[in-house]
């Protein structure tokens, strides 16, 4: 009786092997687990003045020339008012990769560039 006393009292450790696989287990969920914050947080966001870009979807929708001009006022928010509303579009919906918005402007032109970002907020709104 004193020798089941003393076995509880020594924690059993696993064999080598064992706690090795255990960890490779572990390492393998923690690898798991970061894809999936990836997936998660792989949003590609972009933040346009809200304004400009209604303007931009009305003047699609009622089929009207998109100058280069408001492109710019929705792509590079440094000259609008501090008041001016910013929302947020997920780039993901272009279906295209781009590395900045002067590719893309070059590739699609101001119309198409329009269109893009109309996409890309309807997709984060999605």
């Amino acid at each position: 009786s004193s020798r089941l006393g003393s076995d509880r009292s020594t924690p059993r450790v696993p064999p080598a092997d064992a706690r090795e696989g255990f960890h490779r287990h572990l390492g393998s969920m923690a690898e798991v687990a970061d894809n999936l914050v990836e997936e998660a947080d792989g949003q590609d966001i972009f933040y346009v003045c809200k304004k400009t870009l209604e303007t931009l979807k009305e003047k699609l929708k009622l089929n009207e020339e998109v100058k280069q001009e408001l492109v710019d006022e929705l792509t590079f928010p440094e000259k609008l008012a501090d008041e001016e509303i910013m929302t947020p579009v997920d780039m993901r919906g272009v279906g295209q990769d781009f590395d900045d918005v002067e590719e893309m402007v070059a590739k699609l032109g101001p119309k198409g560039t329009a269109e893009a970002f109309v996409k890309a907020k309807e997709y984060f709104d999605a």
